[in-house]
C-alpha cells in the first residue's frame, strides 16, 4: 500500500491532512485492537514531507487503537471445529411434507445450510427447525442449489434435533440433498 503519486489539488489535501494530524485523534472504542505497524511506517515516511505537524500524538493514538483491536479479536473470535453433515432424501411423487432429521452430534452453532434438488418446481418450499424453533419458513425452492449462510450463528446443543422439512406441494418425485454446516465447540 502506498501514497498516490498524483493529487489534483495537493494544497487543499495537505491542509486537511495537517488539520487532522495537528488536532490528533481521540480513540475510545472499547476493547478493539489491531496492528498499526503499516500505518506507523507510512506516517514515518511522510513525516518530513508536511512541515509543522507533530505526529507523536497520532502514532500514540494508533498504537492504542491497535492494542484495543487485538484484545477484541481475542475476545470476540469464533472458535471451534467446522463440520458439514450431509443427508439425502428420496421423495416419492405424492404431495406432503418430507423430513430430514439430524441430531446435533455436539454443542456448537449452525453456520449455514445448503440444499439441492434433482428436479425443481416453483410450487415447492422448505422449512428449517432447530428443536421447536422454526428458523426458516416456506422458503421457495430454486432451480439451482442454494446455500443459506447464518450472519449470526444459531446455537445448538448436543443431541438437539435439526429438521429440514421439504414441502412437496407439486407432488413430483425427486431427490433432495442437504448439507448442515456447523461449528462445534
Amino acid at each position: 500500500m502506498g501514497l498516490p503519486s498524483y493529487v489534483v489539488n495537493f494544497d487543499e489535501l495537505s491542509d486537511l491532512i495537517k488539520d487532522y494530524l495537528q488536532n490528533g485523534i481521540d480513540v475510545d472504542i472499547g476493547s478493539l485492537s489491531f496492528s498499526t505497524e503499516e500505518i506507523e511506517k507510512l506516517l514515518n515516511d511522510i513525516k518530513g514531507k508536511i512541515q509543522g505537524v507533530d505526529y507523536t500524538n497520532l502514532i500514540d493514538a494508533l498504537t492504542a487503537l491497535g492494542a484495543k483491536l487485538d484484545a477484541l479479536n481475542g475476545n470476540m473470535g469464533v472458535s471451534g471445529t467446522q463440520k458439514i453433515y450431509g443427508e439425502m432424501l428420496e421423495i416419492i411423487s405424492a404431495t406432503g411434507q418430507y423430513e430430514i432429521k439430524l441430531k446435533a452430534p455436539a454443542t456448537g452453532r449452525i453456520t449455514g445450510i445448503t440444499y439441492s434438488l434433482s428436479t425443481w418446481n416453483y410450487e415447492d418450499s422448505w422449512d428449517l427447525y432447530v428443536g421447536s424453533t422454526k428458523l426458516f419458513s416456506n422458503v421457495r425452492t430454486k432451480e439451482y442449489g442454494e446455500h443459506k449462510h447464518f450472519n449470526v450463528y444459531y446455537p445448538m446443543t448436543s443431541g438437539q434435533e435439526i429438521r429440514f422439512v421439504f414441502n412437496n406441494n407439486s407432488g413430483s418425485s425427486r431427490i433432495v440433498w442437504v448439507d448442515f454446516a456447523v461449528l462445534e465447540d
